[in-house]
């Protein structure tokens, strides 16, 4: 955009974007350019013109797009700067708000192009750390942002990826925002101040707090070591770790309508109860919300077998999952640490061979199918 243009172009590159496909979880994305730019504009005319304290009142409600398309190659919506808007809340300054906005695009642009070459900005306002905050917050590891027509000086153009997006956003601040979606196992409730302990794979215990949630914290009594589907958004630092919960969008507990998978479940709820020394005096470990966590995924993942399934604890805290098909008899051990390993065999004679996973992954499952895919040759 520059004081000719009146729309500026996004370009959405992954397969999620396919065919001008534009999920709705990157829609934010739009509303959160349109805060930055304001807040450059808004920084911008302060520069200009030192002797007033503020913008001019409504200057803020001036700046307004509309979405009117969305084109094929990936995912491009175009945004057109509503100028009437402009004309309507700042008659006097309303029709030179497209060349106010067209810089403040530019400026903003020119952000993510510096941070490519790790140059960043030495100040910004507030409003425009927390637009960028949320810029780009839902698009993936393998997905990026274009800016159409706006190229670097060796001619690719402009983008964002989230690695760029963590680069920038650690160096303007503290923290970045993204939005988190899991499915945990619930360890604690504490109707008290109405939050629930949730252990997560990727950032281990977490505290939710489920004010202003339909769900509260005593409609989770009764329900330890279930499995808890939650969305949240979360400001992490520099190593990824979580600094805040800065806001929770849903939370609720996955309940099984498949009655083997309900069984699997109780089971390993019993088995979260036992205390330590549950095999006589000092043998015999708590079962580790870690181990606990990866059995109840395990289970998930493979209900079709969760009538065979039988689940006992081991004595280091971990879990043994065993089933038989036909003549084979199999086991997947899930340790303390969250490693797996899966082994198999039959009574004539034939093994497979144990295997060793650091988690879950698509190795894990192809080795499990295919291990089990033998008994059923078999069958």
């Amino acid at each position: 955009m520059d004081d000719l243009e009146s729309s500026l172009c996004l370009r959405y590159v992954g397969d999620r974007y396919k065919g001008a496909r534009l999920p709705v979880d990157v829609l934010s994305d739009l509303p959160a350019l349109r805060d930055l730019i304001a807040a450059l504009a808004k920084q911008d005319f302060r520069q200009k013109n030192p002797d007033r304290k503020r913008v001019p009142q409504g200057f803020d409600r001036s700046i307004a797009f509309a979405l009117t398309e969305i084109r094929d190659g990936s995912a491009i919506p175009v945004l057109e700067l509503e100028l009437d808007v402009a004309q309507q809340n700042l008659p006097n300054i309303g029709n030179k708000m497209q060349g106010i906005v067209g810089k403040a695009y530019i400026r903003a642009v020119e952000i993510f192009k510096d941070a490519s070459i790790d140059k960043y900005p030495k100040a910004l306002p507030q409003d425009a750390i927390r637009a960028l905050s949320k810029f780009g917050a839902n698009i993936r590891d393998d997905e990026r942002i274009e800016f159409v027509g706006k190229n670097h000086e060796d001619g690719n153009v402009v983008s964002l990826d989230q690695h760029k997006r963590k680069q920038l956003l650690t160096r303007i601040r503290e923290t970045y925002t993204i939005q988190y979606e899991d499915v945990g196992i619930l360890t604690g409730i504490d109707a008290t101040h109405n939050t629930i302990q949730v252990q997560t794979e990727r950032f281990g215990e977490i505290r939710v707090d489920l004010d202003g949630v339909s769900m509260p914290a005593e409609q989770f009594d009764g329900n330890l070591h279930s499995p808890v589907e939650f969305s949240i958004s979360i400001a992490l630092d520099a190593h990824d770790e979580i600094s805040a919960i800065e806001e929770v969008h849903s939370v609720d507990l996955v309940r099984p309508y498949d009655e083997h998978v309900k069984r699997c479940l109780t089971r390993l709820q019993e088995i979260s109860r036992n205390e330590k020394g549950w095999l006589g005096e000092d043998h015999g470990e708590q079962l580790v919300h870690l181990a606990g966590m990866r059995a109840t995924q395990l289970i998930f993942a493979r209900a079709d077998l969760a009538k065979l399934f039988h689940i006992f604890p081991t004595e280091d805290g971990g879990v043994s999952i065993e089933f038989d098909i036909a003549d084979w008899s199999f086991a997947v051990e899930i340790f303390p640490d969250g490693r797996l390993e899966i082994d198999g065999s039959s009574p004539n004679g034939a093994v497979s061979e144990a295997k060793d996973f650091p988690g879950f992954n698509a190795e894990f499952f192809a080795a499990f199918d295919k291990m089990t895919g033998v008994a059923n040759e078999e069958d």
